[in-house]
């Protein structure tokens, strides 16, 4: 796939799967004074993606987290400075798409030609005249849910940055 470097965080994929960068925006939502009297922001990110199983079904899990044993969309804020996180929520719809739960763990099926459409919607809080954004850097599938191991697509998928005003 031959992609200027711009479109490289908009769409991408391997073998077995496609993304696209449906939707990205970022707003600031407000100034919050905490209990200790100091003043940050509240901002909220939202991120469309949809991602096409291209040789065969995949599943990948509801998930949306960050450290060493995530599942589904593995995510890291990008910052000039710490922020925290306040909530994270992930939803999925798609003709023919399904939903698997395997033990503990709810899977998106996404059959082979389908689309699945996640809608991301990520709040933070940080430092006010800073900037924030979004990375996912992996997205892990399995080409069947009794599989022990993930397989890995290593992306780059960035929302737009947030200055905290």
């Amino acid at each position: 796939m031959n992609m200027l470097p711009e479109e490289v965080q908009r769409k991408s994929g391997n073998e077995h799967l496609f993304y696209k960068v449906a939707k990205s925006q970022a707003y600031f939502e407000e100034k919050i004074r905490t209990s200790g009297g100091r003043t940050i922001g509240h901002g909220e990110f939202i991120l469309d993606l949809d991602i096409i199983a291209l040789q065969e079904a995949i599943y990948i899990p509801l998930s949306f987290a960050s450290g060493k044993k995530a599942t589904g969309f593995v995510y890291q804020i990008e910052g000039t400075v710490e922020g925290i996180i306040s909530t994270a929520k992930i939803s999925c719809r798609g003709e023919g798409i399904t939903q698997v739960v395997l033990g503990t763990l709810l899977y998106v099926k996404i059959p082979t030609g389908k689309t699945a459409s996640f809608h991301i919607i990520v709040d933070i809080k940080g430092g006010l005249g800073k900037e924030y954004k979004i990375v996912i850097n992996r997205i892990n599938y399995k080409l069947n849910p009794s599989e022990a191991r993930y397989k890995k697509f290593d992306a780059a998928i960035s929302t737009k940055t947030l200055q905290f005003r």
